[in-house]
């Protein structure tokens, strides 16, 4: 990455905001950052270095313009967490979060006259729920979520064909234990306690933060990168093979009868469509562009992750 124009970054305070800025402070120390934030001062406090916080609420369409001075890229994290109750409010916010915040982004460039290049955040959501092997010419699926995605990614498309192109990378179940599911599960599975959902043959795409981070990385470097990437690593495994993987990973036992669907859909209402969605999803793009990733397999990755 020649280029020092700075980066504006949404979504900074979340697991991959996080991780992608500390990565950055490393390998290029003296690239400006410019985090948008309803809490611009607290943000800025907390994570210090080049980084500088605007305050903007995409609720309420309000945005500091001065955050976007000088901005070559553009990468975009925020959104409304998936894995919660779903109420209309809450479907409302998760969707507004996404697209509402790439909308706004866009009036506040077309009215500097800016042409910014944009890295989003996407899903492997876009697909919906099968068990066969979809790949980026796959076409989106059915529901909800499958719908937010599709509408996340056309405004990313939108502010992109402002003349800086956009990439986006559909993102499956991130690897850390600093946040995510993981961070929920190892204390289950610390104790012993640890079982697959439902019929656990779903499948599930996974990668680890750092690949995730790379690819980010890549994508602001690779200006022939451009539209849609499945950020997952090459093999998807079943969500028993991972609620095994993990027990064994922490030296547990892994005996306990499947978690019932019922009782998912209980708990959480139609949010455990989510939970009960299978994704067996191929990163055939980044391979064909050369990308390696550092953690290929679940059992590194894993280890890998729980050892940090």
């Amino acid at each position: 990455m020649a280029d020092n124009t700075p980066i504006l970054i949404t979504g900074a305070s979340g697991l991959v905001g996080t991780a992608l800025i500390q990565r950055l402070q490393q390998t290029h120390p003296g690239r400006p950052v410019h985090v948008l934030s309803r809490r611009p001062d607290e943000v800025e406090r907390s994570i210090g270095g080049t980084v500088r916080a605007f305050g903007w609420s995409p609720s309420e369409g309000t945005l500091d313009h001065e955050a976007l001075e000088g901005v070559g890229h553009i990468v975009h994290l925020a959104g409304e967490p998936v894995a919660q109750r779903w109420s209309a409010e809450t479907k409302q916010r998760i969707r507004d979060s996404r697209t509402g915040a790439l909308h706004l982004l866009k009036t506040a460039c077309v009215g500097a006259s800016f042409c910014p290049r944009i890295i989003s955040a996407s899903a492997v959501g876009l697909y919906g729920s099968a068990a066969d092997i979809k790949t980026e010419a796959s076409p989106a699926g059915r529901g909800f979520l499958a719908d937010v995605v599709q509408e996340w990614e056309d405004a990313a498309v939108g502010l992109g064909n402002l003349g800086g192109g956009h990439v986006a990378l559909r993102i499956g179940l991130v690897i850390s234990a600093n946040g995510g599911v993981l961070k929920r599960l190892l204390p289950i599975y610390r104790m012993g306690l640890g079982a697959p959902l439902a019929s656990g043959s779903q499948f599930q795409s996974w990668i680890h933060i750092d690949d995730l981070v790379n690819l980010f990385i890549t994508a602001l470097d690779r200006q022939d990168w451009s539209g849609a990437y499945n950020a997952v690593a090459p093999k998807a495994v079943s969500q028993q093979e991972f609620s095994q993987t993990l027990a064994e990973v922490l030296r547990r036992p892994h005996f306990f009868p499947n978690v019932p669907a019922s009782a998912l859909r209980l708990w959480f209402g139609d949010a455990a469509e989510a939970l009960l969605a299978s994704h067996n999803v191929h990163p055939k793009r980044l391979l064909e562009a050369g990308f390696k990733f550092q953690f290929p397999l679940l059992n590194a990755a894993l280890k890998n992750a729980v050892s940090h």
